[in-house]
């Protein structure tokens, strides 16, 4: 059983639950140490004067903000003793409201919360939560922070997710690119077109059939280098045509979708795919560089109709 990050109980009225919470997520990641290449000995970092270039002992590292101008404002431990918020062992929950409220942006981190000693309280406000569609919203202390979180329950288990704050959370309207979308206009058949692309690429979700295949294939690589074997690579796929005439590509987008739909009426190639192995193969544009990661997108241009 994984370890548990926190025990305490969830206050649910009158009534307290007993209550262990285990990440609900294993992130699967690949990590370089970097090294030098003469011997392979590991990189090593120290803390430096950035002035002096000499290596500053941990007692004399202290905090602080940075006003600007190479000016900082000095806090101490001391200074921040008196806010940090009273250790707790409960997770109150203050109200329950309808999922569909709460912003999926607030979601962060993700936890399982198991019952403890006594699973018949557990059992209670999983049931009662089951079918009301809503969460439940507490405060909880963890690790000298105070969370925001909220409670769900699928009939049987209950799950807790951590919540940022509203006022951590960037708002569509302060990014000066979404300006770009005023006066933009969509005519009434590429909107059609576009819910009919929409319409023929739903499919209920099938989690099970994604897969992430750039991890696989740097796993490939290691083990083939392990092995004493050379990678061998594919070649890049062409990149796509920009699109110049959008609603050309939206037809035949349409089409292509349809023709799809036909071939596998689920929408995907449902079980046939899910029964396909993890691709696995290296590709030349996927080899890692230590310690940064690696993001790439492709951007299609979108119109969208001038909110009245």
């Amino acid at each position: 059983m994984p370890r548990p990050v926190w025990t305490g109980s969830i206050s649910f009225g009158m009534v307290a639950i007993p209550i262990r919470l285990v990440p609900a997520v294993r992130k699967k990641s690949i990590s370089f140490n970097q090294l030098d290449e003469r011997d392979q000995s590991r990189i090593r970092y120290r803390k430096v004067n950035e002035a002096t270039g000499e290596e500053v002992p941990s007692e004399h590292i202290v905090k602080g903000y940075d006003l600007g101008a190479a000016t900082y404002v000095l806090v101490t431990d001391d200074d921040l003793a008196p806010l940090a918020p009273a250790k707790s062992k409960e997770i109150d929950l203050e109200t329950f409201v309808p999922e569909a409220d709460v912003n999926p942006l607030m979601f962060d981190s993700s936890y399982l919360v198991l019952p403890d000693k006594n699973a018949k309280p557990y059992a209670l406000l999983a049931d009662a939560m089951a079918d009301s569609g809503r969460v439940g919203i507490g405060r909880f202390v963890m690790r000298q922070k105070e969370y925001l979180a909220a409670i769900r329950s699928d009939g049987k288990h209950l799950t807790l997710s951590t919540l940022v704050f509203p006022d951590e959370l960037v708002e569509p309207d302060s990014i000066d690119e979404f300006d770009e979308l005023d006066g933009v206009d969509v005519s009434d058949k590429e909107l059609k077109m576009a819910k009919g692309l929409v319409d023929a690429l739903s499919d209920d979700f099938q989690p099970e059939l994604y897969t992430d295949e750039y991890r696989l294939a740097v796993e490939q690589i290691i083990e083939q280098k392990a092995a004493g074997i050379t990678p061998t690579f594919e070649d890049a796929p062409e990149p796509k045509a920009t699109v110049i005439d959008l609603a050309a590509a939206l037809e035949a987008s349409l089409a292509e979708a349809r023709k799809a739909k036909e071939r596998h009426p689920s929408g995907s190639s449902g079980e046939e795919s899910a029964k396909k192995p993890a691709k696995r193969t290296a590709k030349k544009a996927t080899q890692p560089e230590l310690d940064e990661d690696e993001e790439s997108a492709t951007a299609k241009p979108r119109a969208r109709r001038k909110s009245a």
